[in-house]
């Protein structure tokens, strides 16, 4: 099966389009974003792969701004362990997920492999991939679900390590719908 989601950014100029395929032993995300961060437009596409849990296994991430282009390959094996560009980041082991700053397709991971109950909060730790930057450095967050709805539709995100709350509505695959004040899903 494959989606095709479109986000537009709320608190500055850009967009998304996700191409979501979901395998018999994978899940497969493509992504495409534009947006403007204050120094020009972003050019940022991904690639990422998880199990058919929604768990991380690697993701390859092209960065094209200010006419340069970078290229960040992240890896997490089933022992919890990190790479980054092929080297060892022992500071990430222990990270769940990653956490790609411009886009909200990254908060689908932890929404759909930690299995929430109604109620229920968990904390984790991501690798999470700043911009400009281009780096990926641990990061504190919990989820929250907020309804008994199944599949669920609404949790509460926070980023515990940059104080920021907000609430998710999500769709029937657990994929964003609205991340105010930053993403809105476009129609069709």
């Amino acid at each position: 099966m494959r989606r095709d989601i479109v986000w537009e950014c709320l608190d500055r100029p850009g967009l998304e389009h996700l191409e979501l395929r979901f395998g018999a032993g994978e899940i497969v995300a493509g992504g495409l974003v534009l947006v403007d961060l204050g120094e020009g437009v972003q050019r940022l596409a991904y690639d990422m792969r998880c199990g058919p849990d929604w768990s991380f296994r690697s993701a390859v991430l092209t960065l094209d701004a200010a006419g340069r282009s970078r290229r960040l390959e992240l890896r997490r094996d089933e022992a919890g362990r990190w790479t980054v560009d092929g080297a060892p980041r022992p500071d990430l082991d222990g990270c769940a997920y990653p956490d790609v700053m411009v886009t909200p397709f990254t908060n689908t991971l932890p929404i759909r492999n930690l299995g929430l109950a109604p109620g229920e909060t968990r904390h984790i730790r991501v690798a999470y991939v700043r911009l400009p930057e281009f780096d990926a450095v641990a990061a504190a967050q919990a989820y929250t679900r907020l309804d008994p709805a199944e599949p669920p539709a609404r949790f509460r995100y926070d980023g515990l390590f940059r104080d920021f709350t907000a609430e998710l509505a999500v769709d029937r695959d657990g994929v964003v719908i609205d991340y105010p004040p930053v993403w809105r899903r476009r129609a069709g």
